[in-house]
């Protein structure tokens, strides 16, 4: 947890010490529900990032030639650092 209202949630596999795929998502509880808002993952075979709007719809941001391993360590480090300026980014859409 990251605050009452606030959460991440990081899920990897390894295979040989090497990680083999990851999701790591910052979510709000809002109208009592989790809602994504960043979304680090390898769901397309290759590491990228989602910023998911309010309504649904997201912007994938590829990273450049990361190993996974490297990928999953900026992917947490992000979050870490910058989950409220994720969530004031969210909020902004929210109310347009």
């Amino acid at each position: 947890m990251l605050s009452d209202t606030d959460r991440k949630r990081h899920e990897h596999l390894t295979e040989g010490g090497k990680v083999t795929g990851f999701v790591v998502q910052y979510e709000i509880f809002i109208e009592n529900k989790w809602m994504p808002v960043v979304r680090y993952d390898t769901a397309h075979g290759f590491a990228h990032k989602d910023l998911v709007n309010p309504d649904g719809s997201k912007e994938k941001i590829l990273f450049g030639a990361l190993d996974l391993n490297e990928a999953l360590t900026v992917a947490d480090k992000d979050i870490n650092e910058n989950w409220e300026r994720y969530k004031d980014r969210y909020f902004r859409r929210l109310k347009r």
